[in-house]
């Protein structure tokens, strides 16, 4: 389940396996530790697992404690997603960075959660994003889709059941 409400993120690998990182909080930064960053959650309870390091061979990317947005980046051109969930100036949000060519179990992952991520978004009154990065490591089309019906749109995912409670 794609349950991105309480969570920094998500990395999503190409065989549709993924892990959870961080605690989201919307508390004042002074307030905040390393669980609710996305970077050092990311280096905490991602970056040494068994199953991280495994997707790193196998998919040759490089990890180098860069900001995790800039990962997610070069990582969507090697064929792996990270939804993010943060806050800017424009409010909270959920975000991900998604490659150009999703695989087969990562459709299937994100068309068995629309219902679930829908309902996320409206609860918890935030916008949804999307990055689509290209093979090459560059924005595909015109970079950014806001709203999750574009996205699902643009990637070519099917909903098989659009009702939303």
């Amino acid at each position: 389940m794609l349950d991105i409400e309480n969570v920094n993120g998500i990395i999503i690998a190409p065989d549709g396996s993924f892990c959870k990182f961080g605690v989201y909080s919307d508390a004042p930064l002074e307030e905040l530790t390393d669980i609710n960053f996305h970077d050092s959650s990311f280096r905490m309870e991602v970056s040494n697992t068994k199953w991280f390091k495994k997707l790193k061979r196998k998919l040759n990317i490089i990890y180098n404690d860069d900001n995790i947005h800039k990962q997610g980046i070069s990582w969507a051109a090697d064929g792996v997603e990270l939804l993010i969930h943060g806050g800017d100036g424009a409010g909270e949000f959920y975000g991900v960075i998604v490659p150009l060519h999703l695989s087969n179990p990562q459709k299937m992952l994100f068309e068995n959660n629309y219902n679930f991520l829908k309902n996320q978004i409206i609860k918890n009154d935030v916008y949804f994003e999307a990055v689509v990065i290209d093979d090459e490591g560059n924005y595909a089309d015109e970079g950014l889709l806001f709203g999750l019906d574009n996205f699902y749109d643009r990637m070519g995912l099917q909903i098989s059941n659009k009702r939303i409670r």
